[in-house]
């Protein structure tokens, strides 16, 4: 199976402040969001959404929806995707005469079956449908003049929807990937009105997010380890046990925050089991 990359430590000190709380980094690992009976095997992709139809896609943004596939595929089957466990296999990079209502419907059972046995998979990935839009953010700025100016931020937004089935046809597992990044800026003509940038010239991006898509997608198969903030209590109280935690001797700072949760002072006491139990969080992820 894949190994998720792991730090040499599980918690990190971001910043120690003279205020009465600080934030700490805990290591955390996920299950894997897709968990097929297998844990190896050979997957069949096929595009249902057929975007040289007019109702899905007008003819000028074609372009971007091909590369959108096309890297799509490319991100699925590229090495640093995932290790040996899953290898992905192109069956139909174009599936003609999908009408607008089976999108949302599940494939027959015997399509499945029959699309498995042809590539010799043992499971199917189905892009159901995609979409290629932008999204904006406007900026206004006082001129020295005393008059303003707005400029609108454009980000280029990909999203994927995807089934995979077991060769027997049973659904495994439904996914949106979406992905985005910054696209360009454009000022806004006399403060009403701003062009829009054109789907069909952005293909190039279009791949760039469409393959990250494809890496993200594989990722759903491996467990996921994400640093998560913890708020801890700082303050001369804690001074010491949060040196200890610094350090990583989280025995040690167990020790002192236990003696501090029964202090007579109510404030302190609730603070330490607070600081308590992320401490043990730490530690159990640690080992």
């Amino acid at each position: 199976m894949k190994t998720v990359s792991s730090f040499l430590f599980a918690i990190v000190i971001l910043f120690f402040l003279p205020s009465c709380s600080s934030f700490i980094l805990v290591q955390k690992t996920y299950d894997p969001e897709i968990i097929p009976e297998k844990e190896t095997g050979n997957i069949v992709f096929v595009n249902l959404f057929d975007y040289t139809l007019p109702v899905y896609v007008k003819d000028k943004n074609v372009i971007s929806y091909h590369a959108g596939v096309n890297k799509l595929m490319e991100g699925l089957s590229s090495p640093s995707a995932g290790d040996e466990s899953y290898k992905f296999l192109t069956g139909d990079s174009l599936k003609k005469g999908t009408e607008v209502g089976q999108l949302t419907i599940l494939l027959p059972i015997d399509s499945v079956t029959a699309i498995c046995t042809r590539y010799k998979a043992d499971m199917l990935l189905a892009l159901d449908s995609m979409n290629i839009f932008f999204d904006w953010e406007t900026i206004v700025d006082n001129n020295s003049d005393g008059s303003k100016s707005k400029t609108k931020n454009f980000y280029l937004f990909t999203r994927f929807y995807m089934s995979l089935y077991s060769p027997i046809g049973d659904l495994i597992n439904r996914s949106k990937v979406e992905n985005s990044s910054f696209y360009k800026s454009r000022p806004t003509l006399s403060g009403l009105l701003t062009i829009q940038p054109s789907i069909a010239k952005a293909s190039k991006q279009v791949g760039s997010l469409a393959f990250q898509a494809g890496l993200d997608y594989v990722s759903k198969f491996y467990p996921k380890t994400v640093q998560e903030s913890r708020k801890i209590y700082a303050g001369k109280a804690f001074k010491e046990s949060n040196l200890f935690i610094k350090l990583r001797n989280y025995d040690k700072a167990i020790e002192l925050l236990e003696q501090l949760a029964k202090s007579p002072d109510p404030n302190i006491a609730m603070k330490a089991r607070h600081n308590l139990s992320v401490v043990k969080e730490a530690a159990v992820l640690e080992r």
